[in-house]
Formats: C-alpha cells, sequence, structure tokens
C-alpha cells in the first residue's frame, strides 16, 4: 500500500475526484448477485457464489452476463479473459441475442431490487458530501470554475453501470445532487477504459487534467486513468482483484476509501 503521507501529499494537489461508483462507493454485491443468479435460473443455468459474481464485475453488464454465463462451462477464473468467454459462448450457441434476452431479465430484476442490499462504504457519505458544501451557494450547488470557486474542490462520478440504477442509489443515499457531473455506462461517449468519460468530465467542470483524479477499484477505472492521462488511487478491497490489478502496475494503492477520507 502506498503510505498514507504521500496519498495525503498527492490529494492535496487536487480539485477533481472522480469515482467509480461499484466496489468504490458502494458495495453492491448484495443485489448484482441475486440479479445474476434470477437470471441464471430464468434460463437453466447454474447459479453463483457472491464472491464468483464479484470476479464476474467489470467493463458494464453486459459482459458480466457473458461472464456469468460462461462460467457455466469454463472455470469462473477463466472468465477474465474476455477472448476465452467469447469462444466459449460460441461454442456453447450463446449467440449475442441470447446474451441479450439473459441481459434484460438480469436488468428488470436488478432494476427492481437495486437498493435492498446496496450500502456505501464507510465514510462515503460524508465525504461526498462534504465536497459538494464547499460548492454551495445557499441551497444550491455551483460546480462551474469560476473565480469565486476557482481552486474548490469538486467530485464526479464515472461508472460503466446503467444511469437508471445509478441514479436511484444516489437517490437513496441522499447524493444525487452532491456531483458536479456523473457520466453512467448509456450516458458517457464510451465506457472505461476508455478515456472519453474522463475527457467529457474534465470538460465539463473546466478542470484541467494535473488536478484532476480517478479513484476506483478495477482495471476499467485503472486504464481509463491511464488512457487519459491522469492520476488515480487503485483501491485493493473493491470488486476487482489483485492479481488483475497489481499487472498495471498502479501508482497509488490504498486499501479502500476509508483509508484516507479524512484527506479530501
Amino acid at each position: 500500500m502506498t503510505p498514507l503521507d504521500e496519498i495525503k501529499a498527492l490529494i492535496a494537489q487536487k480539485e477533481l475526484f472522480i469515482f467509480d461508483l461499484d466496489g468504490t462507493l458502494f458495495n453492491t454485491l448484495g443485489d448484482l448477485a441475486p440479479a445474476v443468479n434470477y437470471a441464471m435460473t430464468q434460463f437453466s443455468l447454474h447459479t453463483h457464489s457472491n464472491d464468483d459474481v464479484r470476479t464476474f464485475i467489470g467493463n458494464g453488464s453486459m459482459n458480466l452476463i457473458r461472464r456469468a454465463v460462461a462460467a457455466n462451462f469454463i472455470p469462473v477464473v477463466s472468465t477474465r479473459d474476455m477472448e476465452k468467454v467469447s469462444e466459449t459462448l460460441s461454442r456453447e450457441n450463446y449467440i449475442e441475442e441470447k446474451i441479450k434476452e439473459i441481459h434484460k431479465v438480469y436488468s428488470e430484476y436488478y432494476w427492481e431490487h437495486c437498493t435492498e442490499n446496496t450500502e456505501p462504504y464507510e465514510g462515503v457519505i460524508e465525504f461526498v458530501q462534504r465536497i459538494a458544501d464547499e460548492n454551495r451557494d445557499g441551497n444550491r450547488a455551483v460546480f462551474n470554475r469560476d473565480e469565486n470557486h476557482a481552486g474548490t474542490r469538486c467530485a464526479a462520478m464515472l461508472t460503466n453501470k446503467p444511469v437508471a440504477p445509478a441514479q436511484k442509489i444516489l437517490k437513496k443515499f441522499g447524493l444525487e445532487n452532491s456531483f458536479a457531473t456523473y457520466l453512467c455506462g448509456d450516458t458517457t461517449p464510451e465506457r472505461k477504459p476508455s478515456p472519453a468519460g474522463i475527457y467529457e468530465i474534465l470538460r465539463q467542470t473546466g478542470i484541467a487534467p494535473e488536478k484532476a483524479i480517478m479513484i476506483g477499484d478495477d482495471t476499467p477505472d485503472v486504464l481509463a486513468a491511464k488512457n487519459a492521462g491522469i492520476d488515480c488511487i487503485t483501491l485493493f478491497e473493491g470488486f476487482g482483484k489483485a492479481e488483475n490489478l497489481l499487472p498495471l502496475e498502479p501508482r497509488y494503492i490504498a486499501s479502500h476509501i476509508k483509508d484516507f477520507a479524512e484527506f479530501i
């Protein structure tokens, strides 16, 4: 793990904090896993443990379902290799239309139940609201970079999760108006690991790349930050697996947000 003094010094230089959602701001596994397993049972596929579903998460919900289906035929650890997943689905005659059908069942179930067992990680609500309060003018949040707010910190969110469940989760915990902006899997120009979402957030906030930092827990977050040329704090107690994160040689590593929330 990166020494806290080093992370504190890094954070002190930043004005824009771009957060992932699943595994970073919120532990959503308690609702994701039942939705995946409901979809599996509707198509006579076997269900998966929560830990296995955690392995399937990353690069959007379509890939979540692709991995969950493929894990009926190959070891769970092999599902991180999307080329192997594609080969497996093709061999087992799970054409893209069939995957979309399974995904639709998953999505409808998840939308109905996406806030039942989801919880924010320790310290998340408080520090996101604290950042938002720095930009408030009365009861209104102000996120433009005019002279009155230059140097003031703001938070943004970039997730591959669709906007509907993301908004539902934010609303439940009172964070729907606490971000300068947020982009989701179906509202971002391109999903992570593409840097396009980060570029758009930088454009909307008017903050320079060197003043921005990505905070996430999985390979799409790390790669999106690298591709955009901004710093990243990689969390090792989210949904990402160390064996997938370490080869990316992340520069700044923490267990989770609670370890450095006081510095933001």
